[in-house]
């Protein structure tokens, strides 16, 4: 038998250590590292604030498992949020939070309030003078901070402006939309947000997919400095046939259509700066964005007036490129070496291959800079990675571990290689390169693992495997990998379907007894190599200890006896007494009362046979099959009732956790054992007067 491997935060790391029953110290241990700027390589300064609080980042992550905030369990991973401008932004914002804070309602004008702003050139968009619009043009003139972003926003958009104003009139939108990007991005192309809009106008993946952006492990489209431009010019086009207003069109793609225009319907008005005044109407957020790329919008046409131009004087140059065909795999900085090129302007060209590689299996056009053609074509790169490499499609289950094991590579080079930060994007269908003929691959493990589960009956037809977790292992994602009902799971296995599946975990699925796993693509391990025992009975107890050296053995206590005093006999603590035997760390036990203890094999001097586990534990009910489908579970499940308390012991087989039927007490589902439907207890009834 062997111990599964405890997964770091990003699946990192493997140990073979399992946790001792004083294993909290080496939480505290962790987070204590994670705050120290230890642990996952987080700098001591790092801080997050939290209300009043100022927290560790690198600690609240260590937490969290290395998931972005708020992740549901339906979430592997969150790629780290990107932005070199986070400072500047930061001032933005505390302008934002302090002076438009204040701003009075009702003061939106068709005519500028100051002269030197009726002075200046207008855009290509409508301008209405609000206190907010005015506020921002002030913060943009004559305060050091705003002056201070607006310039550096303007020296990156002089690289860019000539490549989006033509892609914005050819889709045919105004081309004083570019200050969208400005806003949205600081034209800043590698750009990514905490909540995962990315590139240069901060897209979602669910909009980019719906306007033709490709988003796949190798490649996203988001960051293409064209391809996303030409995404953002259709959409801000159909957001303005939809509402009929660049106003209401903006806000839309800030917050979403559906929020807009829920915001239209409960306030009876589609008049934008209405919404913006009344309560309850548009997001707070969302009355500042239209405001600011207005603003932006009047910088840009009037630099001399805002004291930033015309010409800033270590402006970006402007960029020219064109595209060459590189073979798959090659690193970007390849590319760089090649023609005698800064490789960090290669990766911003072409910020959409976010493994900084071009994807395998296929030729990739690549930016490089026009000027640079010449060198391409005398010595560009020939052959990519193909001939230093093999391809090796990823199966649903696989690890980096055991890939590396596969082909004799280290998962230090397959993650460089591939730009691999999270185990959580190995997903199934992934293409990874692998190093060819890096060295033997190492033998196959023999040892058997244990895997405690409730007891299910299988049909002839039908037959059980095993798969472990991974941290790219999602609920739907189990559901289509087997084709089965993910109630069915939860049922075999009394999940709790609202908890997150933790990496190492083995769950045990029914199959048809012709699945091919193989040819579905999925790692599974076949019931002939497991130790299968029915969780928390004592087969699976002594199991478990057994790797551990120890054995369970009983201890009549005796007179004057205390936990800490039996604890020390058996180098056990008086909390690992009162977590073994489900009793308080302060209680004192009787003479003559049994307890559990787990002790070295070999040492068991003093000690008794140990008493049947506590719990419920048994087979599975002769109707608890396999092959029930999942609207008829509910017919198979058993709990005692709230009122009939004594029932608790007679229960074959633990409740399974589901939104419908919930084993904690208190909880909806509790039902009479031996009834074919989930019934609530009934409530007493309370007597007034």
């Amino acid at each position: 038998m062997r111990m599964r491997p405890g997964p770091d935060l990003r699946g990192r790391r493997k140990t073979a250590y399992t946790p001792s029953w004083s294993g909290f110290g080496g939480l505290v241990t962790a987070l204590w590292l994670a705050v120290a700027g230890v642990a996952h390589g987080a700098p001591a300064e790092e801080r997050e604030r939290i209300g009043p609080l100022e927290v560790a980042g690198g600690g609240r992550d260590q937490v969290r498992g290395g998931r972005p905030d708020g992740a549901t369990i339906h979430e592997t991973h969150g790629a780290r949020a990107v932005d070199p401008d986070a400072a500047a932004r930061e001032d933005l914002a505390s302008f934002e939070r302090g002076v438009l804070a204040g701003t009075p309602r009702g003061t939106i004008e068709k005519t500028a309030p100051e002269k030197w702003i009726a002075a200046l050139a207008l855009p290509e968009l409508p301008i209405r003078y609000g206190a907010k619009l005015v506020e921002y043009l002030r913060f943009f003139k004559d305060d050091a901070k705003g002056q201070a972003l607006m310039r550096g926003w303007l020296r990156r958009m002089n690289r860019y402006e000539h490549i989006l104003r033509p892609i914005l009139k050819e889709v045919g939108v105004p081309e004083d939309l570019v200050f969208v990007a400005m806003a949205e991005s600081g034209f800043q192309p590698h750009r990514r947000s905490r909540v995962g809009a990315a590139g240069l106008w901060q897209f979602m993946e669910p909009t980019g997919k719906v306007y033709g952006l490709e988003q796949n492990y190798w490649v996203d489209e988001r960051h293409d400095i064209e391809r996303s431009t030409y995404a953002a010019a259709a959409y801000l086009k159909d957001l303005r046939v939809r509402f009929g207003s660049w106003e209401m069109a903006l806000a839309a793609f800030n917050g979403g259509y559906g929020l807009a225009m829920t915001a239209i319907a409960r306030a009876n008005s589609n008049n934008f700066w209405a919404l913006c005044e009344i309560e309850s109407g548009l997001p707070h957020a969302t009355t500042l964005y239209v405001p600011k790329i207005l603003a932006a919008a009047l910088v840009g046409r009037n630099r001399a007036a805002f004291k930033l131009g015309p010409d800033l004087s270590d402006s970006l140059p402007p960029i020219h490129f064109v595209k060459v065909d590189v073979p798959p795999g090659t690193a970007l900085s390849a590319v760089a070496k090649a023609i005698d090129e800064d490789p960090a302007l290669i990766e911003e060209l072409n910020a959409q291959l976010i493994r900084k590689r071009t994807p395998p299996g296929r030729s990739y056009p690549v930016r490089i800079p026009k000027a640079k053609l010449a060198a391409w074509e005398r010595g560009g790169v020939r052959d990519g990675a193909g001939g230093d490499h093999i391809q090796h499609v990823v199966a649903y289950g696989e690890t980096v571990a055991a890939i590396a094991q596969r082909y004799g590579a280290t998962e230090a080079q397959l993650r460089k290689l591939n730009g691999l930060e999270d185990n959580g994007e190995l997903e199934r269908g992934v293409v990874l390169l692998v190093p060819r003929g890096t060295a033997a691959a190492a033998p196959a493990s023999t040892d058997r693992l244990l895997v405690p589960a409730p007891k299910v009956a299988v049909g002839a037809d039908q037959r059980l495997v095993f798969f472990v977790v991974t941290r790219s292992t999602t609920p739907r994602g189990l559901a289509d990998a087997f084709s089965v009902p993910w109630d069915s799971i939860v049922a075999w296995n009394d999940l709790d379907p609202q908890a997150r599946l933790q990496p190492g975990q083995v769950l045990q699925i029914v199959v048809p007894r012709s699945f091919d796993a193989k040819a579905a693509k999925i790692v599974v391990l076949e019931q002939s190599a497991v130790d299968l025992v029915v969780r928390g009975s004592r087969e699976h107890l002594e199991a478990g200890l057994k790797q551990r050296g120890l054995v369970r053995r009983g201890y009549k206590a005796k007179k004057g006896d205390t936990l800490e005093k039996i604890g020390k006999r058996f180098d056990l603590t008086d909390g690992d007494l009162a977590r073994i035997n489900g009793i308080d760390r302060g209680h004192t036990p009787s003479a003559g009362e049994l307890l559990v203890v787990y002790v070295k094999a070999g040492e068991t001097r003093g000690t008794v046979d140990a008493p049947p586990p506590r719990g419920n534990v048994g087979p599975a009910p002769d109707d608890l099959r396999a092959d029930v489908a999942a609207e008829d579970v509910d017919a198979t499940r058993y709990a005692a009732t709230a009122d009939d308390p004594s029932a608790a012991s007679a229960v074959d087989n633990p409740v399974p956790s589901t939104e419908e039927t919930n084993s904690l007490p208190g909880k909806r589902g509790w039902s009479r054992r031996g009834k074919h439907k989930t019934t609530p207890p009934k409530k007493s009834k309370k007597k007034t007067g």
